[in-house]
């Protein structure tokens, strides 16, 4: 049994999926901490093609490109199917 939370569905076993907020928007997204993917609308299935980058995501706001613009919170928990 892993202590690690939901696993990324676009690196697979590499990375964790956290949830995050980006600090100049207060908006609320689910980030992978290995391969920056990142899931703007956390409601969604978190599905590759529901995915963007980090670097996309900030520009979008006209934020720089740096993980310090997201506040990092909880792992995601595992999906009980899986």
């Amino acid at each position: 049994m892993s202590a690690h939370g939901m696993q990324c569905p676009t690196c697979d076993e590499y990375g964790d999926l956290v949830h995050a907020t980006v600090r100049q928007t207060g908006q609320q997204v689910i980030v992978c901490t290995e391969c920056d993917f990142v899931w703007p609308h956390p409601e969604q299935d978190i599905d590759p093609a529901h995915a963007t980058d980090v670097a996309s995501l900030l520009a979008q706001s006209g934020l720089d490109d740096d993980w310090d613009e997201l506040e990092l919170g909880a792992r995601v928990p595992p999906s009980p199917t899986a």
